[in-house]
């Protein structure tokens, strides 16, 4: 009777605004069995505390209602944070160190789908489940597991194993090395090889990617590319660029941060302003991930001071025309690639701004630091409120997150009452958009007056 009503109370779910129905305080066994007694799979939210704001945004995007039905009939769902117990052990059983991280698994453990980040949309967690539902049958990663053990390495099983693991999220380093290694020389001349190796993420310091570089002709490379559909040829890039980073972080090595850097300039050719931006902001994210205070302000100072802070919203709406406008498009933007959704590039001008004043406001308490990141703030609300003036935008009183930045920002320089004024006005911000956020902001404003807010 014990486990069934252990069982029972796993059914216990987290407060009614939330739609999904999470269980509560459960082992991986508990859950496990759970979904195998209905005949589901299991959904797995892995909070991280670093991010409230992930939290939040992805609480108002599980209040769906839709989303209740989905997962109702499909998943048993398991929400955690990383830092408790349950959240570590989770981490570990599927080499997981950072959220926020959607998982979706069978009973066994076999993970059938991962999203790393976090959405206010519904229709984004529906759309994983959808791809989660649709590899629960055939063979599973369980199933290679044994084979490779056994030692089965053919190419097509190992390029098999690759795809399975590499749609759970797990590193693929050792098996591209091993792949790679036992195929004859001559195989790196061929396309499709070479495009399978690029799509499963070499590092740029690989035994792999430099075997590549030294015996596959540029020609061919660069043929590719060229040939290969657009999302796919960003896919290339984009999986190089994100297992790159991630052995820089784990390694702590700036030099290969600065590759992956220069890496990602290149992938802009010829727009070199476009490629530099971007690879600023890589090496921004590397030394924030390395919590190395000094340069981390050091060098998004020179980034934003001599960037962003000298550019103005008309200059952002001429970017973005010129993207729109396939005759004024720059080579190798929309021109080039008709099929490619068009992204705005002013919002990221903004989302920096915003960004990196929050970073400082988390890393620093010199004043000097921070009267400099809230001219980074307001700067950042200027854009916003300028680029979406007069559209039907849904934030129409300004963009809440960054209104709660700047008043932060004002509260940690002892500026109460200006810090108060403006939390208020991110609490109605949120209220007017939409959501479930405008309860955290509300906290913060409690916090404002109570004097306790950085306590």
């Amino acid at each position: 009777m014990k486990t069934a009503i252990s069982l029972i109370l796993l059914l216990l779910t987290v407060p009614a605004f939330c739609q999904i129905n999470f269980v509560r305080k459960s082992t991986w066994e508990e859950v496990s069995q759970l979904a195998q007694a209905e005949k589901k799979l299991i959904f797995i939210q892995l909070d991280d505390s670093g991010c409230n704001r992930c939290i939040e945004i992805t609480t108002e995007a599980f209040t769906s209602i839709d989303l209740k039905e989905i997962f109702g009939r499909n998943f048993i769902s398991v929400r955690v944070n990383m830092e408790t117990e349950e959240g570590r052990k989770l981490g570990e059983k599927f080499e997981i160190k950072k959220g926020p991280v959607s998982l979706f698994a069978d009973a066994h453990g076999n993970v059938l789908n991962r999203y790393t980040g976090a959405a206010s949309a519904p229709f984004i967690y529906t759309e994983q489940a959808d791809i989660a539902l649709k590899r629960r049958t055939g063979k599973q990663l369980s199933d290679y597991v044994k084979e490779y053990k056994s030692g089965v390495r053919t190419p097509k099983f190992l390029e098999e194993y690759i795809v399975k693991r590499s749609q759970a999220g797990l590193s693929v380093t050792e098996l591209l090395e091993i792949y790679t290694g036992a195929l004859p020389l001559d195989s790196l001349s061929s396309f499709r090889v070479v495009k399978f190796i690029y799509l499963h993420g070499p590092s740029l310091d690989s035994k792999v990617y430099k075997a590549i570089q030294a015996v596959t002709p540029q020609k061919m490379i660069d043929s590719m590319y060229k040939t290969a559909p657009y999302q796919e040829a960003v896919a290339m890039n984009n999986a190089i660029i994100s297992a790159s980073m991630q052995k820089a972080v784990q390694k702590k090595d700036r030099e290969l941060a600065g590759q992956t850097g220069y890496f990602i300039m290149r992938t802009y050719s010829p727009d070199f302003w476009q490629g530099r931006i971007a690879s600023q902001r890589n090496m921004l994210r590397f030394l924030y991930e390395m919590k190395d205070t000094t340069q981390y302000i050091t060098e998004a100072t020179q980034f934003l001071d001599h960037t962003h802070m000298h550019l103005t919203a008309d200059s952002l709406k001429r970017m973005d025309a010129r993207l729109m406008n396939p005759a004024k498009a720059p080579a190798g933007t929309k021109a080039k690639h008709p099929g490619m959704p068009i992204i705005p590039q002013s919002q990221f001008f903004h989302m920096d701004l915003n960004e990196h004043a929050w970073h400082v406001f988390e890393m620093s308490s010199k004043i000097d630091d921070l009267e400099r990141a809230l001219k980074w703030s307001y700067q950042s609300q200027e854009f916003f409120n300028t680029l979406y003036k007069n559209t039907t935008h849904p934030m129409r009183l300004g963009n809440p997150a960054y209104i709660d930045t700047y008043a932060q920002l004002l509260y940690k320089l002892g500026r109460k009452e200006e810090a108060i004024e403006w939390q208020t006005k991110a609490v109605e911000a949120q209220k007017v958009a939409g959501g479930t956020s405008h309860e955290s902001f509300e906290t913060t404003l409690e916090k404002m007056k109570d004097g306790t807010l950085l306590k």
